[in-house]
């Protein structure tokens, strides 16, 4: 084991794997302990149920983002010239932006059958910040993928510190002036504008222009060309939210709006960090597996590299999660949220999961093979849906979890033997042309 350890430990230092995600994760890191310090702070400010109908707008945001920009944003780090990426680039921007515009009318002329179908009458006014959540958010994205072609990872790090701290700061504030719900609503809208507008002043610190070789027939032959992210991709992205996303919406309009802020706290505790650096090491694995893919160099020991690296370094939190999160939570949030340490204790396995795979989900995208990566999420999802419905029927959400997280645990299993098998599958017959 030691002998493995080593052998992994110099294959991820020579691939400059560790130095650019500890780069990513210097402010990344900042801002998730300063996203884990305000938690104990909001759950003596804001109840469950205001809690609940801020992760209902949240999960609602979530799933508009993934379509805004027909995630062209993801295929900013393929590009071998820059002229291509910024077409790519300004393209996505475009999108967003159209799309904002789009859901601002739909909020306009449908906001209280919406509220009604939702059960989310609580919201009022605060819907129409969706469209400027959702496109700021999906701006900031974009422009980390701007920034991470770039290798700009100090920038996108100050970014997310930015957007981070606001947060905190906004969501507290105008959590002790009795904002309720629209404390954290406000709090997170403002956050994304802001940590946006970094990353664009970020971007234009850059010498080289956004706009060198961009033009709108270049932009539909880039359309035309990486028509797999919005053919596959989106769908697929759109189903993966609804999925991540529905179990809070569901909560909320057939149990009630205190069990989806018990839920959608269990949800931010344990992702919180899971996305930090799972994301951060999506982003980086994604420029430097690119990379190798551009310069004709093996991919295979790259990969089980950060998949075992992934697994040893979350085992023993994850373990003590699973053991003792009902004790440690009713003291770290406050005993009225103890219920939220049995969610976490529940989810723990599932989740696990999602830390090692997260990282590697990257090599679907770039080997062209999203539309079985869509095929997988459409079936993942239908499993979902049909166990949440389970749960739903027999009115206890315990149900509901267990079947849920057990779903996610078996599937993303399948997702991790799958990435390996095509990563095989490819480099042989790379080999085989040569």
């Amino acid at each position: 084991m030691k002998r493995v350890l080593t052998r992994l430990k110099e294959q991820i230092v020579a691939s400059g794997f560790l130095e650019n995600l500890g780069k990513m994760m210097s402010g990344t890191g900042f801002a998730h302990l300063l996203g884990v310090a305000v938690i104990p702070v909001l759950t003596r400010i804001y109840t469950p149920s205001e809690i609940g109908v801020y992760a209902t707008f949240l999960s609602l945001m979530m799933i508009c983002y993934c379509v805004a920009s027909l995630r062209y944003e993801f295929g900013i780090l393929i590009p071998t010239n820059d002229r291509e990426a910024n077409n790519l680039s300004i393209l996505a921007i475009g999108l967003s932006l159209t799309f904002g515009f789009i859901l601002f009318m739909v909020v306009a002329l449908f906001s209280d059958p919406i509220k009604k179908l939702l059960n989310i009458q609580e919201l009022g006014w605060l819907l129409y910040l969706l469209p400027i959540g959702a496109v700021s958010y999906n701006l900031f994205m974009i422009f980390t993928f701007i920034l991470n072609r770039e290798k700009k990872y100090g920038g996108i790090a100050a970014g997310k510190i930015t957007s981070s701290s606001i947060m905190a700061a906004s969501q507290i504030s105008l959590g002790f002036f009795q904002f309720q719900q629209a404390g954290l609503v406000i709090g997170k809208v403002v956050s994304d504008v802001f940590g946006t507008v970094f990353l664009v002043w970020q971007r234009f610190k850059i010498q080289s222009s956004l706009r060198t070789g961009v033009s709108f027939h270049r932009m539909m032959v880039v359309a035309k060309k990486y028509r797999n992210f919005p053919l596959y991709n989106t769908p697929h992205a759109l189903t993966s939210s609804i999925s991540q996303n529905f179990p809070v919406l569901l909560f909320n309009a057939f149990f009630s709006g205190s069990i989806a802020g018990f839920y959608a706290m269990a949800h931010r505790v344990l992702l919180s960090p899971v996305r930090v650096i799972s994301q951060a090491a999506y982003q980086v694995f994604g420029q430097k597996v690119s990379e190798k893919f551009g310069n004709q160099e093996l991919l295979l020991p790259f990969l089980k590299s950060t998949v075992l690296l992934f697994a040893v370094i979350a085992f023993i939190p994850f373990l003590i999660l699973f053991f003792f999160s009902p004790s440690l939570f009713g003291w770290f949030l406050g005993s009225e949220w103890e219920v939220t340490g049995h969610y976490i204790q529940i989810l723990s396995p599932y989740i696990y999961l999602v830390f090692i795979v997260t990282p590697i989900n990257y090599i679907p995208l770039l080997f062209g093979r999203q539309k079985k990566a869509f095929i997988i999420d459409v079936i993942y999802l239908s499993m979902r849906l049909i166990v949440l419905g389970l749960g739903i029927l027999m009115q206890n959400e315990w149900i509901a979890l267990v079947l849920y997280s057990l779903v996610g645990f078996l599937v993303n299993s399948y997702l991790l033997i799958w990435i390996y098998f095509l990563t095989v599958e490819v480099e042989k017959g790379r080999n085989n042309t040569k």
